[in-house]
């Protein structure tokens, strides 16, 4: 009994976690807060599992997770996940990152182990009613991210600004619903798990209440990826489906062919009325961008990184800061002034991230899903089709966007249910209480004393891991949304107490000195009074000094410093941070723009003229400032002042 209650604690614990990652915003709370909430609640949650679990008495007595292949496969390849991942963090080209990971999704080594032990517990406390809460708590989470992603179409946003999703002017305005989930395509991916779980809860559920949760989820979620036109979800959608269809071969009926042809015609009546204006501007640049932006450019590059360190990657969340370095002259002319700070390819980014055994880690779990659903199936798991589905979805909107926690949690948290479909249909008639054979029947063992010392020890080292780094996490950042409250408000000295405490509990790797250089450069220029101006100012410079050493991106810090030295008139010190920028990001046209400036003030023609041509060239005549400073320093009679 007593086992019992605490296996079925674990499962709430988990279905908890999956709700609320995806849901959980604190704009009022957080700088990042479509971020760092998930981050902690998928920590915090993980660890309280952990601990939980060990309380079972017979933990690691139940062995038939490890005595199917299935189950064996699903430990092997997540010990193997977790060793790729350290190697790659100890051998990045910055571990701190590696292992606490960048400020734009958190998702170094402690947290992708989270989200690997979380799956590992899902199979480790299977049951049958455990399995059906969590694909509860996956419906009734997606189909309220849903909702609030359909009103923020039209304009509705109780939470968020809404200018930071819509884009453009008049009539070509389009709006990207983020939901819950910060952009709209790490959203509409999210949702396709969500849709094919809620199609499994009608097909599970006797009760109509809870059929109707089912129902609401997927046709929320699929109307709210059409809304967020993201194009590899609506892809995805598309292939879900087809999957579903070869899983299921359901007989067509007239009835079927009836609801297909309403929800045509709803759908096209919605598209050409005016609530479906922005939707057909966003078609529109679609239809102008066939080749989705820099992807197939970013790919390739991302590819000739990735040849330089093959066998252990540049570790995760290194991309960002170590890509420049590699992106090419085309896609540099292509988006000048972009920032690509990941390769928006889940298998690219395992590659770059952790070399080919990462690469061959990710493939393998998705191989695993397959023949776990395969078998799930022939024993006539309902649910199984519905899920092998939903991975078949969000393995191929992965194709054109990197995982973030939510994505990583719910591939893993799938993968993890489809594997325990299919041990607990090979082994339904030997299970006992919550789905774990007694310790005395074929395939159990009970493990030495010494081994069950050493598995608490790491798991309890684990969790450890998991509450400090969320602990710092919400700290540091609760701390910087004060800092920058304050500094908007016009309490400047507040704000550096609040910004000094943010940054003494900033995990290593990265920091916020760079944003926080600019913002308090900006306030200084509308300070109260000349001895606060000169107090934000003088510590705006501090920060923009520590940002070249602490940012995680080296070529936009050392930019930054040089825009500082150029208000001190340091020539020499502006000429030698924009070389810095040029060496972190040698395709980048902005340093060499401005190193052609302070070149030919300080006379140095020639040299000027090199550094013009080269960011003219960069620029891809994106900008006409490079192009008019480009034709003076051709034509010198044309600069103002010459003679």
């Amino acid at each position: 009994m007593r086992q019992g209650v605490f296996l079925l604690r674990v499962q709430f614990t988990i279905a908890a976690v999956l709700a609320l990652t995806p849901l959980l915003v604190l704009p009022a709370f957080c700088f990042y807060y479509d971020v760092t909430p998930k981050v902690a609640v998928a920590l915090i949650g993980t660890a309280i599992a952990i601990l939980l679990f060990l309380c079972d008495t017979s933990f690691s007595a139940a062995r038939r997770w490890w005595v199917d292949p299935a189950g064996r496969w699903f430990c092997i390849l997540a010990a193997a996940q977790i060793a790729a991942l350290l190697l790659s963090t100890l051998f990045s080209s910055n571990p701190a990152l590696s292992w606490n990971g960048g400020n734009w999704r958190r998702l170094g080594f402690v947290s992708q182990s989270a989200i690997v032990a979380l799956a590992f517990l899902i199979i480790r406390s299977w049951s049958q009613s455990g399995f059906v809460v969590l694909l509860r708590a996956t419906t009734a989470a997606g189909a309220a991210a849903a909702i609030y992603g359909i009103v923020q179409y039209f304009g509705v946003d109780p939470i968020l600004p809404s200018a930071g999703y819509h884009i453009g002017e008049g009539a070509m305005t389009i709006v990207r619903p983020p939901s819950t989930l910060g952009h709209a395509d790490y959203f509409a991916g999210y949702l396709l798990y969500a849709v094919f779980a809620g199609a499994a809860l009608v097909a599970l559920e006797p009760i109509p209440v809870r059929k109707a949760l089912g129902a609401a989820a997927a046709v929320a979620g699929s109307a709210a990826i059409l809304l967020s036109g993201t194009r590899g979800a609506l892809l995805g959608l598309a292939v879900g489906a087809v999957s579903l269809w070869i899983w299921t071969r359901p007989r067509l009926t007239r009835r079927h062919v009836g609801l297909g042809a309403v929800l045509c015609a709803v759908s096209l009546a919605f598209y050409f009325s005016p609530a479906g204006l922005m939707l057909r501007a966003r078609g529109q640049w679609a239809i102008e961008d066939l080749r989705g932006g820099a992807r197939l450019w970013l790919w390739r590059d991302s590819l000739r990184m990735a040849r330089q360190r093959l066998f252990l990657g540049f570790g995760p969340e290194s991309f960002g800061p170590q890509f420049p370095r590699y992106q090419s002259v085309q896609l540099s002319r292509a988006f000048p002034d972009f920032y690509h700070e990941s390769p928006h390819n889940i298998f690219l980014d395992a590659l770059v991230s952790e070399g080919i055994p990462g690469l061959a880690i990710l493939v393998g779990f998705s191989a695993l899903a397959y023949f776990a659903a395969r078998r799930a199936v022939r024993a006539k798991q309902q649910a199984a089709p519905y899920l092998a589905s939903a991975l078949a979805a969000g393995l191929t909107a992965g194709l054109f966007v990197s995982f973030t926690l939510t994505g990583a949690l719910y591939f893993y948290g799938t993968v993890a249910m489809l594997t325990g479909l299919a041990i607990n249909a090979e082994n339904g008639s030997a299970t006992s209480g919550l789905g774990a054979p007694s310790a005395n029947r074929p395939g159990a063992s009970i493990p030495s004393r010494d081994r069950k010392k050493r598995s608490v020890a790491l798991s309890l080292a684990a969790a450890a891991m998991f509450l400090y780094f969320s602990i710092r996490l919400t700290v540091s950042d609760s701390a910087l949304g004060k800092a920058t409250r304050d500094l908007n408000a016009g309490r400047i000295e507040e704000s550096l107490k609040a910004y000094q405490r943010s940054q003494s509990w900033h995990p290593a790797g990265s920091s916020d000195d760079l944003y926080f250089s600019r913002a308090l450069a900006s306030a200084s220029r509308t300070a109260p009074n000349p001895a606060l101006a000169l107090r934000a100012s003088q510590q705006a410079f501090h920060a923009a000094q520590r940002a070249v050493q602490t940012s995680d991106e080296r070529q936009n810090a050392w930019y930054n410093l040089a825009a500082f030295y150029s208000t001190q008139n340091n020539a020499a010190a502006v000429e030698a941070c924009l070389r810095r920028s040029v060496e972190a990001s040698p395709n980048w046209f902005k340093p060499h723009w401005a190193l052609a400036q302070v070149l030919w003030l300080s006379g140095r023609r020639a040299e000027a003229v090199a550094e013009a041509d080269r960011a003219a060239d960069l620029d891809g005549g994106k900008d006409s400032e490079v192009a008019k400073f480009l034709q003076s320093v051709h034509h010198p009679s044309d600069l103002p002042g010459a003679e």
